[in-house]
């Protein structure tokens, strides 16, 4: 390793963390790594991140060895790399070592159904494991059923990430049936996984029975009003849901209306992404019907869909109250009439931020917001 390069090392590691990110590992990885995370530093250390290092299966086993002597290691993250199955089985066996391991970050490799069975086989042994990352990684059906089969066994497990991945509707069924198990579990991603109505109805069954759920991301999928109105069904028995995004999906008014129907169930929920569907004015209405029972709604995303001035119009009525901080309603089709409707009533209301950009709004809608106080961001 060169001299600047040590030097690097040197200026970027404390006591007990080693930030790597971007050290390029290569066929001398096993040399590497030595001088990286030296012989006296690695009982002690307790955070490593090497994300982004060019790390293929060959330099996972040669960091594999390594870890096993990191005994105090509580957070690996080592995102952005080129791990496959093989990679994640050598990885597996340190997990079955490592006590103390918290937070384990594997997005954006490859490590596939394979791999993910070879990790949830000892997943189950990782008592402080709170926080697993395996987004993008080519997991399926398969490997979304090996995982789910050992998850009721992680009792520290509150943060599970699985975007990006493959597991469609029956992997999404293989972990709802477990759901109900993970008394830790709060937060859940399952962002772009290829789930549509049916996914989303087993996942509603399981919704139901995990207690402790406070965040769950199903945007960019593939439910429509079907999934989404069997997901309002359960919504009222989610009591700790705080924040649902089911944003990029396809959700019209009737979806829309189920969704209010159930958000006045739901208590806890204080931000809703309902962003790229293609709910119109009469789901804007529906929606606009309940905002007032809903006290602890702040955020309300409705970007990127076809609400028109009476959409609008029908949100402004409810605005003054309603709890709502901050309502997007950008890109969507709402001109000056929408415009004025909504600037009349924001003063006064617990509004403070209100995106209306790409619409047709002109200057007239525009200028309806002249007389708005500072304190009150409008982007236009």
């Amino acid at each position: 390793m060169p001299v600047t390069q040590r030097d690097e090392v040197k200026r970027r590691k404390t006591s007990d963390s080693l930030d790597l990110r971007g050290k390029a590992l290569d066929s001398k990885s096993a040399e590497q790594l030595a001088v990286m995370i030296p012989q006296d530093r690695r009982a002690s250390l307790k955070s490593l991140d090497l994300s982004n290092s060019s790390i293929r299966d060959a330099a996972a086993a040669s960091l594999a060895a390594v870890l096993m002597q990191c005994t105090s290691l509580e957070s690996l993250h080592l995102r952005g790399n080129m791990i496959g199955a093989k990679g994640a089985g050598a990885l597996a066996a340190v997990l079955e070592q490592c006590a103390s391991l918290a937070h384990l970050d594997l997005r954006d490799n490859m490590i596939g159904d394979e791999g993910a069975g070879k990790l949830a086989a000892v997943l189950g042994q990782c008592a402080s494991l709170a926080h697993l990352d395996l987004g993008d990684n080519r997991i399926g059906p398969e490997g979304a059923g090996e995982l789910a089969a050992v998850l009721g066994k992680c009792n520290s497990l509150d943060h599970l990430d699985l975007r990006g991945n493959w597991i469609g509707d029956e992997g999404a069924g293989k972990l709802a049936a477990v759901l109900g198990q993970c008394n830790s579990l709060a937060h859940l991603d399952l962002y772009g996984n290829r789930i549509g109505d049916e996914g989303a109805g087993t996942l509603a069954a399981g919704l139901s029975k995990c207690a402790s759920l406070a965040h769950l991301d199903l945007g960019d999928n593939r439910i429509g009003d079907e999934g989404a109105g069997k997901l309002a069904a359960v919504l009222g028995q989610c009591n700790s849901l705080a924040h649902l995004d089911l944003r990029g999906n396809k959700i019209e008014d009737e979806g829309a209306g189920t969704l209010a129907a159930g958000l006045s169930q739901c208590a806890s929920l204080a931000h809703l992404y309902l962003g790229e569907n293609l709910i119109g004015h009469k789901g804007a209405k529906q929606l606009a019907g309940v905002l007032g029972q809903c006290a602890s709604l702040a955020h309300l995303d409705l970007s990127d869909n076809i609400i028109s001035n009476p959409g609008a119009g029908s949100l402004a009525k409810v605005i003054p109250g309603a709890s709502l901080k901050h309502l997007d309603l950008s890109a969507n089709l709402i001109g000056d009439t929408g415009a004025g409707s909504l600037a009349k009533v924001i003063q006064g209301a617990s509004l403070t931020h209100l995106d209306l950009a790409r619409n047709r709004i002109g200057d007239k809608g525009a200028g309806s917001f002249a007389a708005v106080g500072a304190t009150h961001k409008i982007c236009l």
